[in-house]
This record gives structure tokens, sequence and C-alpha cells, in this order.
């Protein structure tokens, strides 16, 4: 007889206002729903009073797309980086081990895994801008310096590419459509962080000590620009 394994424990934070002060597995930013917080939000509820950094980023209002159709996506729900400069930056909170042992006590055991997934387009993507990019910016980073990024996503102008200050990966042939993104990190091992564009791995990468926590963010400079629908963080 087949036994099925009970599902994990999962505590989703999805108002990201909460994401320095409620402990989850999972940060959710649906950016949709959110962008009041960044660009019109009244005093005492706009995302830089709860540990974010933000610019004035702009609403791409969803439009255009066959019904759940990955072939015609159209123009989804998003926040656009569009002018340089623009940044979106998380409390200080991913990765060390304090906050995987805060998230054992939800999931039962201590994660082995931290994932980010987001859903993004480079709109323009023709520079080699490693500032113009997403992921996780170290502690005390900024994200207009590349090698302060932890981990992150950018173009070179002809490949996306992986990179920390320790390593870099390239990956897929650069293009301006709307991908799902994942970064997987694993701790204690060599190659630490993989990396997927749309579920293929593009490879691996190792992980620069002694930077964590991390914040995640989105930024750009100068050329490139990129529009974000969500974005999905967790343990595991």
């Amino acid at each position: 007889m087949k036994i099925e394994r009970a599902a994990e424990n999962r505590v989703y934070v999805t108002d990201p206002r909460d994401w320095a002060y409620k402990l989850g597995t999972d940060y959710m930013l649906f950016n949709s729903t959110n962008t009041a917080l960044i660009t019109t939000g009244t005093a005492g509820q706009v995302l830089s009073e709860f540990g974010w950094i933000t610019t004035a980023l702009s609403y791409q209002a969803a439009s255009a797309a066959d019904f759940m159709a990955s072939a015609d996506v159209g123009t989804p729900n998003g926040l656009v980086f569009g002018a340089s400069g623009d940044i979106l930056r998380s409390p200080i909170i991913f990765g060390d081990y304090a906050h995987a042992r805060a998230v054992q006590q939800i999931l039962g055991h201590l994660p082995t895994t931290l994932t980010l997934e987001a859903y993004a387009a480079f709109t323009t993507a023709s520079a080699d801008e490693a500032q113009s990019a997403f992921g996780f910016l170290e502690d005390g980073g900024t994200a207009s310096v590349a090698a302060d990024q932890a981990v992150a996503i950018y173009s070179d102008g002809t490949n996306f590419i992986l990179r920390s200050d320790a390593d870099t990966d390239t990956g897929a042939v650069i293009d301006t459509n709307y991908h799902v993104w994942k970064i997987v990190i694993t701790p204690g091992t060599t190659d630490a962080v993989e990396w997927f564009i749309d579920g293929v791995s593009q490879g691996t990468i190792d992980l620069k000590a002694d930077e964590w926590p991390t914040s995640f963010f989105g930024h750009v400079l100068t050329t490139n620009r990129i529009n974000m629908p969500w974005v999905h963080i967790y343990y595991a």
C-alpha cells in the first residue's frame, strides 16, 4: 500500500509590509495588488515605513493575454523598473542561521534550501549591466554596486548571467520575454547556487561567504529595464 507523505507545514507572508515582522516559510510579493504601497500609499502604509527601500516605481496594468496560456501572456500586471536608479529592496532577513532556525519552528526541521522565484522580463537587455539585476543583496550592500550582490541575475547584452562576488555562470541568450526565474541555494555544498529559466537549469555558481542575511532586491541602472509581476521566496 502506498503511503502518502504528509505536506510540510507552510506559512505564507503575503503582505510585504509584514516581511520583517512575521515569520513564515514563504514570502510573497504580488505586484498588481501591492503597487499602491510603493507609489500612492498613505502615511503609515507605504513599504518604506516597513524596512523597504523603494523609488517611485511605475505600475503596468494587465491586458491582451489568452486564458492561462504560456504562448500568449499578453501584458501582465507588474512593477516597472523603468528609470535609471529604480530600486525595490526588502528588509535584510534571508539566509542566515538565525532566520533558518526560526523557520525550523514551523517546518519541524531545519531548512536545507532557500529559493527565490520571480516572474519577470528584461524588457531591455541590450547592455552589459551587472547593476541592472534582481536577486539577493548582501547585508549592508548597495544595489548599484555589483560586488554587493550576494546572488543576482543580469544581462551582459548577449546572455543572461547568474553572479555572486565569488563566481559567475552564463545562461541562455537574452530575450525580452517573461520567464519564471528561479535561484536555489543549498548551504554547505560546492556549486551551492543553481538557477533555472522556465524550469530549465542554467548551471551553478559558488556562494560568497560572510554576506548573510540578505535582502531581496530589484534594481536597474542606465540602459537595461525589468518588469516584475511577482516574487516568491521560500525555505524548504
